[in-house]
């Protein structure tokens, strides 16, 4: 005889990752509650270019807690002039390393591109970085102390609202999700969402 055994519903636990060389923004949702950080390197950070970047993603995945039910992560930087094709160049290697890392963890993730981001923050998918800082304020009270912060806490929002649809979201939202989840890169998702 099988004893049924009541589960308690927990906390959506949602990730947002705005990879940088420099100041990788971080933000972690649990139902109400937002730990928002930026990660700081420099070159001087390690012994290498390969070394900097595995040290990136290490200090990024020491601090995911176990349970992460959705991740969006920002896709690659394209460079706009000749200049930042070495910035590029790097960025996407950390790009590359990050998804790898969340894949070997089985952990579930989409790949957002950067005119997303800002249209599910400001309804419209272009703009400023301020912009973003300034409508994270307004529409959830997030003092971001960066333009990283400020991104990493809209793509914790768009992991929760893919792992918890929801008819509550502005219809843009709502559109920007439905977009993401038909046409972007996905790992390591299935039919599963958030409890409650």
């Amino acid at each position: 005889m099988e004893t049924e055994v009541k589960r308690t519903p927990v906390a959506c636990a949602t990730l947002g990752l705005d990879m940088s060389l420099t100041a990788t923004g971080f933000c972690l949702k649990q139902g109400q509650s937002l730990s928002l950080e930026t990660i700081k390197t420099t070159p001087k950070s390690a012994p290498d270019d390969l070394a900097r970047l595995k040290l990136i993603v290490s200090e990024v995945m020491k601090r995911i807690p176990s349970g992460v039910q959705m991740t969006c992560i920002e896709d690659y930087f394209t460079p706009s002039n000749r200049q930042q094709i070495g910035a590029a160049i790097k960025l996407v290697a950390l790009g590359t390393m990050m998804r790898m890392a969340l894949y070997d963890a089985g952990m579930p993730f989409y790949v957002v591109a950067p005119s997303q981001i800002k249209k599910f923050a400001t309804g419209k998918g272009t703009g400023q970085k301020s912009i973003v800082v300034r409508e994270v304020y307004k529409r959830w009270g997030i003092d971001a102390k960066d333009d990283n912060q400020a991104d990493a806490s809209v793509l914790a929002y768009m992991a929760e609202a893919i792992a918890m649809p929801s008819d509550s979201l502005p219809k843009y939202q709502q559109e920007t999700i439905a977009k993401i989840i038909k046409e972007r890169p996905s790992y390591n998702v299935s039919e599963k969402v958030c409890n409650g």
